[in-house]
């Protein structure tokens, strides 16, 4: 097994498929969701391919990130404690709809807290 996390989560295509699944879950979400479901259909493609990028060049993938960091993404839009878990559940949700080891979502996990200062109440 590949000690990259872009490898372990599938490359390109795992990772497309996991970010659509996120999306889906963030939109059914009660907490996070009227966030995502005021989002027209163009912004919520452009955010689902930033996170893909996101996700495939922070993972050690052959790709460049071109979106604006997490502060300048979240700045002004306050998000709160509760709607941050309800994100982060909902990739937990997903890897484990999709089968990825416990190992990888710990790491993924991991990475998703590490941002959570850049994130909540900005």
């Amino acid at each position: 097994m590949s000690n990259i996390l872009y490898d372990r989560l599938g490359g390109r295509a795992g990772i497309d498929k996991l970010v659509d699944r996120i999306v889906e879950l963030h939109l059914q979400n009660d907490v996070a969701g009227p966030r995502y479901r005021a989002l027209d259909t163009a912004a919520i493609d452009h955010a689902r391919e930033k996170v893909k990028e996101f996700l495939a060049a922070g993972s050690g993938g052959p790709v460049e990130y071109t979106g604006r960091s997490m502060i300048e993404t979240h700045t002004g839009m306050n998000v709160s404690a509760a709607e941050f878990v309800a994100v982060v559940d909902d990739i937990m949700q997903a890897m484990r709809e999709l089968d990825y080891p416990q190992p990888v979502c710990n790491e993924v996990l991991g990475v998703a807290y590490s941002l959570k200062g850049e994130i909540v109440h900005r």
